[in-house]
């Protein structure tokens, strides 16, 4: 793997990857470069060594697709905000460019989650949560939270401070990852890790905030080998 990349081992032997622009734009439809999205994806497929990526049109719902059968080449996309499977050798992918991309893992199960505030609120990690332990049974769940936007640069308006409280409110900003990791404990994750990387000011991210619609997007990809 790339040095530019985040990697993470999860438990039963499993991976999770977050990429950063040196990857390419690995959205077909956002930013810059869109146009060499699918080379970019191959790539990504063929070094973590998967035979695809389920994605799907992300919405900020909290539909997570439960990935049971092989993936068909060409197949439909459906909206949904998360992939989870226990199958060997599909990657289950979410794209981001300052949302957090949430990895989940257990002995026999992986899911990766799209949340920004607008999921985060909705309950998409729970949704997550509830996919992996279908998938996993009542086995521990680990969670690696990924580059997204940080409360060093993370502003948003009245409107979100109130739907979130004071609690994690540092004057005009928000930190969507001590949210993400107090939901997560609270839901029963055994342990939450971080990779304390902000896309805002980070360049190695793509970020919408800083570059607005010429920003691409960045995968957070969580497989079993």
């Amino acid at each position: 793997m790339s040095s530019s990349e985040l990697s993470f081992e999860l438990p039963g032997g499993a991976h999770a990857l977050f990429t950063t622009r040196a990857a390419g734009n690995i959205s077909s439809v956002a930013g810059g470069g869109a146009q060499d999205a699918a080379a970019a994806r191959e790539r990504l497929g063929a070094e973590i060594g998967v035979a695809g990526l389920a994605r799907g049109y992300q919405v900020h719902g909290t539909v997570v697709d439960r990935i049971e059968h092989e993936l068909e080449p060409g197949a439909e996309r459906r909206h949904a905000d998360g992939q989870a499977t226990a199958l060997t050798g599909v990657g289950a992918m979410v794209l981001t460019a300052d949302c957090l991309p949430v990895a989940l893992g257990s002995a026999s199960a992986v899911a990766m989650v799209h949340a920004g505030w607008r999921g985060l609120a909705a309950g998409v990690l729970q949704s997550g949560l509830d996919a992996m332990r279908e998938l996993g049974g009542g086995e521990e769940i680990v969670a690696v939270v990924g580059p997204g936007a940080g409360v060093c640069c993370y502003e948003v308006g009245p409107e979100i401070h109130a739907i979130f409280g004071e609690a994690h409110r540092a004057g005009t900003r928000i930190d969507l990852r001590a949210i993400a990791r107090e939901r997560l404990l609270a839901a029963g994750v055994a342990d939450v890790r971080d990779a304390r990387a902000c896309t805002i000011c980070d360049e190695r991210f793509f970020s919408h905030r800083r570059e607005g619609e010429r920003a691409g997007r960045q995968a957070g990809v969580a497989w079993r080998s």
